[in-house]
């Protein structure tokens, strides 16, 4: 697992590992920096984790745009990646295959490392990612989504779970999340706390057990967004994947 934030979706791969070590494992975690607290997360559970430098060597994307370098960011982006992907793939000739790479990761990844875990790579991300602009681009993509979707007066918000790709947020959709309503006074924040509970940890465990079961694929057909449409049992789902009900994960508050 690749991290940047709290370590939420860390806990929720952690207790499926636990509930089923057959099916899910955690060998290692990735940081791009330091002061991540998941982090400490992983290493509590005694998850072997590597603590990168991705800020010192590449910098920020918006600070890369505001000066119009976003090239040189991207290009320090792809060789830090690179480099991380040789070190993986050295892991892996030790301790075997990583089957499955989940981000909850707030840096932008290509070269190597993307195109080495095409289709084996899943992103959390707190948005509904069906939403579309009259030109058919994804509306809440990038890092402030929640901030976006009720300013724009949504009355509620999902994660979607989705095949990272290239793009910023563009990838084949698994499955959306149970909704979030928008309390009264709700801030991005306090939303986003509440999302995690109610929509990433669904969200994320349906999309891992399906792929670890082998029941999920990519189809060759694209959705009006230019993404391709996403399989469960050979069978093409709809634009958004599966959509999940709060009612469909009732096992988080089970012991």
């Amino acid at each position: 697992m690749l991290v940047s934030a709290t370590g939420s979706n860390l806990r929720t791969l952690l207790d499926m590992a636990r509930r089923a070590p057959d099916m899910v494992d955690v060998p290692l975690v990735v940081a791009h920096g330091p002061h991540a607290p998941a982090v400490e997360v992983a290493r509590s559970a005694g998850v072997e984790t590597w603590v990168g430098d991705y800020d010192e060597k590449c910098g920020r994307r918006s600070e890369a745009a505001a000066a119009g370098r976003i090239a040189d960011y991207e290009a320090r982006a792809r060789e830090w990646h690179d480099r991380l992907d040789e070190r993986i793939e050295a892991w892996e000739r030790v301790n075997g295959r990583i089957d499955l790479v989940v981000l909850a990761y707030h840096r932008l990844i290509q070269g190597n490392l993307l195109a080495r875990y095409r289709h084996r790579m899943v992103n959390v991300h707190p948005a509904d990612l069906t939403v579309l602009t009259p030109d058919n681009r994804r509306m809440y993509v990038g890092t402030n989504p929640v901030a976006q979707a009720l300013a724009d007066g949504r009355r509620a918000t999902r994660t979607s779970c989705f095949f990272v790709t290239e793009g910023i947020d563009t990838g084949p959709i698994i499955c959306m999340g149970p909704q979030t309503p928008v309390c009264a006074d709700e801030t991005a924040k306090s939303q986003e706390l509440r999302q995690k509970a109610m929509s990433d940890r669904p969200a994320l465990r349906w999309a891992v057990e399906r792929l670890a079961e082998g029941r999920i694929s990519v189809s060759t057909r694209t959705h009006r967004d230019g993404s391709h449409a996403v399989m469960l049992d050979g069978q093409e789902l709809q634009f958004g994947g599966q959509s999940l009900a709060a009612h469909e994960d009732r096992r988080e508050d089970r012991p």
